[in-house]
């Protein structure tokens, strides 16, 4: 399966794209332009896959900035749980899909 880059973000209680306010504990992502579609995903569950880790996480932020067509971030917390060595492994390859 193809890999695709995942960074994190820590909203720190702000407002995302969706109109919610979101922790840095929550289990969100944030989908680039290319997979926004205006919104449409807002609430809809993505699974993602890193080194034999599987989480579920709701979309609930726009991504300008992420890498690539297919590229996400992860809130804290949903990389967190991937990833324990995040914060020196920086941006990693992750494989998402639409639950």
């Amino acid at each position: 399966m193809p890999r695709y880059p995942a960074n994190f973000y820590d909203p720190n209680g702000g407002f995302g794209a969706c109109g919610i306010p979101l922790q840095n504990g929550d289990f969100t992502v944030a989908l680039g332009p290319g997979h926004w579609d205006g919104g449409f995903h807002c609430g809809q569950t993505v699974n993602v896959q890193y080194q034999g880790r599987t989480i579920q996480v709701v979309v609930q932020e726009l991504c300008p900035g992420c890498q690539g067509a297919n590229g996400i971030d992860l809130s804290e917390g949903a990389i967190a749980a991937l990833d324990l060595n995040y914060l020196n492994d920086g941006v990693i390859s992750v494989v998402w899909c639409f639950a």
